[in-house]
């Protein structure tokens, strides 16, 4: 089948288009992850300015070059860095890829030595020399650091980085040592995510305020950064019957390790350059390096350390480790509390570390450190006993799978281009409406729901947190590193997110066969209802949040029970739509949470649900009371307030630069989080607090999208909280661009799929809005304008769908439907396609059937 247009490509993912006849009948959309793979050319993201320059440089501007296909032809400048020299290059957005810097040949008459180094930063506040905005978070064994250093060739190169680099506005190029001038043709980023133009996008905004278009803007921007294509990502590892290639990246810790205890494990080790063998055991490795990382440092004249990270550490024997040469290792791990580490080389003792009293239970892994290449080879892990419980020889593929630093075998949509590359399950209520309504990468989504429901635990347990280079599995198990187990809410989340594809896709065939993944999910949240309360009661890891810095919160609080209850009422539509009896079971639980909830939780001092049940001192959260609005609880006839009066009391949470996630106490940090506040704007939008959804939009947001703000990012002072690990380029935090499309534009999914599809705007003050939504069946293309006088509509559904369009404040109204009057009198004389036109309470509403329009509408 050939896709003729952007729209027919749309057309032919969802397999609905048939050329030559368009869309006959309706047709589940297909699950595609086994899909052809769209051709890829290689594009290039180049500077459009030179922010500065130090030392002596020829010609800089010759690196600011128009963005476009990597292979290009035709003549271009060249700039040239003379030693000691350095130039800041602005992107002016932020950009993702990997790393690309065309050198030419050397003609230097002062010698053919020179070395280069860059740093990126998404920040010019934090773009600082060898360092930059931090290192990515966790996860994919990529990038370990924000800079790199290139040792210049002498006959010239396009080098093109292996680790790759996201979320960066900014880059600086140095000449940091030797005596040749460099020449640079080009510098930039080979692009491993979408880059079409926002404008070309499957959706589209645009209204009469230019802020609001531009916040739309920069969360599909954003997903689009944080969603890739099946196999964008280079392994991180290079295997070859020599052994495992590994140079400067994250810690890849084995995907099944989480429950292994004391251990021995032994490898072969090489060491081609730099100085620096990490090895992890236990869960504390990030997002700094932890108490559980150990490090084999050779240091000069052949000395060297073994220690662990802000810990004791013991000399090794002079030449015990070299370059250019294998050396045996062996490492024990003993003790699960005051547990040691001790190794030794080539046979000989090193040395013993303590853990000072972290854990050594949790995954194993290892990497080269900064600057470092070395090969391993030969890797046995084995318990107390003796037992092997893992062998490789590390000369195969099987090493990169079970490390997962191999390439993406799917789709994937990740935490954030720059802060750690991981699915997070609790993103995907914001971040997968934002894909539906703008980028429409339903493959990217697709791959990322199979990930991390393919990570389950023996419990029932969803992955909270998956690498994007995993290979999943159906059958659960208690193996898996447990850092892809993070919390409660998180893991409750992901059968939220399977409602989000369910709504927007109307699949069913896909959702069928992890149906009984899903299943087991709810039972592990079940399994934690106190059925003496009927509330659930949360301790340890499990009361973790998307607050990570705040560390649990154990107890009963409004946010695990509401997104309980939500995702109960929402399974109990997907099982009603699969004929599974569980629907009535999930719906009776969900009444006895709420009317606990509303019993137990609601404090009539705050006006609104408590953080914690008993505790009158810790205030209020904004996620656990948008929960309760979204969920229902709020809205219940046994809710002791309204969704109103709880967006009202919300107020308590504001600054200048938005409510803060929770009341200002000791328990919290002060922080203003754009990922609890899209669910803010979610509810407040839900209670018909049109306007109030847009005014948080425009505090929460506004450092976001001002290019002259050196972060980006929002604090309670306007400055990032952890601004090495802050990021724009988080899809947790597109909420506004979905919202607008949803709400104010007006266009939602009426039924699952958009079979039937509703077309109601929220105005919120605004003169007009146009803009066009993608769906199974082709894009929907609306408008709206306000001219006082008059309010029109406009819209063009896609053929074979049925809508309802609702026109507001117009019952008392004149309204037209392609210039025929229409009255709430019966069915007769209404315009072709119309099947019923009437008022209902201030609104006017048009129901349509089968016709793909356009249906333009006005009221006077």
């Amino acid at each position: 089948m050939l896709c003729l247009t952007l729209a027919q490509a749309l057309a032919c993912v969802w397999g609905l288009y048939s050329l030559g006849t368009g869309v006959d009948a309706y047709v589940q959309p297909p699950t595609f992850l086994g899909q052809l793979p769209q051709p890829i050319v290689p594009y290039t993201f180049r500077p459009t300015k030179v922010h500065l320059t130090s030392g002596t440089i020829n010609n800089a501007d010759a690196l600011v070059q128009p963005s476009g296909p990597s292979e290009r032809t035709g003549t271009f400048s060249s700039a040239t860095l003379s030693p000691g020299s350095s130039v800041i290059l602005d992107f002016s957005l932020d950009v993702g890829g990997y790393p690309v810097l065309d050198f030419a040949p050397i003609t230097s008459a002062s010698g053919q030595d020179a070395t280069i180094r860059y740093t990126v930063s998404e920040s010019l506040a934090a773009l600082t020399p060898a360092e930059g905005d931090g290192f990515p978070f966790k996860g994919f064994a990529g990038a370990r650091f924000r800079h790199e250093i290139i040792p210049v060739t002498p006959g010239g190169e396009r080098w093109l980085g292996t680790a790759i680099q996201g979320g960066q506005r900014f880059i600086l190029i140095e000449h940091i040592s030797g005596t040749a001038d460099v020449t640079l043709n080009e510098v930039g980023f080979e692009a491993a995510t979408d880059v079409t133009p926002i404008e070309n996008l499957p959706g589209s905004f645009n209204s009469s305020d230019e802020y609001l278009n531009a916040l739309w803007k920069a969360g599909a921007r954003t997903v689009q950064l944080g969603c890739a294509s099946k196999g964008s990502f280079t392994p991180a590892w290079q295997v070859s019957a020599i052994g495992t290639l590994i140079q400067s990246k994250n810690v890849a810790v084995h995907a099944k390790s989480g429950s292994w205890g004391e251990i021995d494990f032994s490898l072969s080790l090489y060491i081609i350059s730099g100085s620096i063998f990490t090895v992890v055991k236990g869960s504390q490795f990030a997002p700094d390096p932890g108490a559980s990382e150990f490090f084999l440092i050779l240091g000069d004249s052949g000395a060297g350390t073994f220690s662990r990270y802000s810990g004791a550490s013991v000399d090794l024997p002079s030449g015990a480790l070299t370059t250019g040469k294998w050396h045996d290792l062996k490492f024990s791990v003993r003790g699960e509390s005051n547990s040691t580490m001790s190794v030794s080389i080539d046979g000989t003792n090193i040395g013993t570390i303590p853990y000072d009293n972290a854990s050594s239970a949790g995954p194993f892994g290892f990497s080269a450190g900064n600057d470092t290449a070395i090969i391993v080879k030969n890797l046995l892990v084995q318990d107390t006993a003796g037992k092997t419980i893992y062998s490789n020889s590390l000369t195969s593929m099987s090493a990169l799978q079970d490390f997962s630093t191999g390439t993406n075998h799917y789709g994937v949509c990740f935490d954030g281009a720059k802060r750690d590359r991981v699915i997070w399950a609790g993103d995907f209520s914001i971040f997968g409406p934002t894909i539906f309504y703008s980028t429409a990468d339903i493959e990217a989504v697709a791959g990322s729901l199979l990930l991390f429901t393919g990570v389950q635990d023996a419990e029932g347990q969803i992955s909270s947190a998956v690498l994007a280079s995993v290979n999943p599995s159906e059958v659960p198990t208690n193996s898996w590193n447990t850092d892809n187990l993070y919390s409660y809410i998180y893991a409750v989340s992901s059968a939220n997110a399977w409602y989000e594809w369910y709504q927007y896709t109307g699949d069913t065939r896909f959702l069928s066969k992890w149906w009984p993944a899903i299943k087991r999910d709810l039972a592990y949240g079940h399994s934690f209802l106190d059925n003496t309360t009927n509330l659930i009661t949360l301790s340890s890891a499990a009361a973790l949040d998307f607050d990570y810095y705040d560390g649990p919160m154990a107890g009963t609080h409004i946010g695990a029970n509401a997104i309980f209850v939500w995702a109960l009422r929402n399974m109990a539509i997907i099982a009603d739509t699969l004929g599974d009896s569980v629907a009535s079971e999930y719906r009776s639980t969900a009444s006895k949470i709420e009317a606990a909830v509303n019993k137990r939780l609601f404090n009539k001092s705050y006006k609104a649900y408590a953080l914690t049940e008993g505790n009158t001192t810790v205030g209020i959260s904004q996620d656990g009371n948008s929960y309760a609005i979204l969920s229902g609880i709020a809205g219940a006839a046994n809710s002791p307030s309204s969704p109103k009066a709880i967006i009202e009391a919300m107020r308590s949470l504001n600054t200048p630069f938005g409510p803060l996630s929770f009341s200002n106490t000791t328990r919290q940090l002060p922080i203003v989080s754009p990922y609890a506040s899209g669910f803010h704007t979610w509810a407040a939008f839900e209670a018909g607090m049109n306007d109030e959804a847009i005014e948080l939009m425009r505090s929460v947001w506004k450092n976001q999208i001002d290019v002259n703000n050196p972060w980006y990012t929002d604090g309670t002072t306007g400055e990032p909280y952890r601004p090495l690990y802050s990021s724009q380029a988080h899809g947790w935090g597109s909420g506004p661009t979905w919202q607008l499309s949803r709400y104010v534009l007006g266009i939602s999914p009426a039924s699952p799929g958009y079979s039937t599809w509703s077309f109601a705007p929220r105005t919120a003050n605004l003169t007009f809005a146009n803009g066009r939504v993608p769906t199974p069946w082709g894009s929907i293309i609306a408008s709206w304008e306000d001219k006082g006088s008059e309010f029109s509509m406009s819209i063009t559904p896609p053929a074979g769908t049925n809508g309802t369009i609702v026109i507001p404040g117009a019952a008392k109204k004149k309204v037209t439907v392609n210039g025929m009057i229409v009255t709430a009198k019966g069915n007769l004389g209404l315009p072709r396609g119309v099947v019923s036109a009437g008022s209902e309470g201030g609104q006017y509403r048009v129901d349509v059937a089968g016709s793909s329009g356009p249906f333009i509408i006005t009221s006077s």
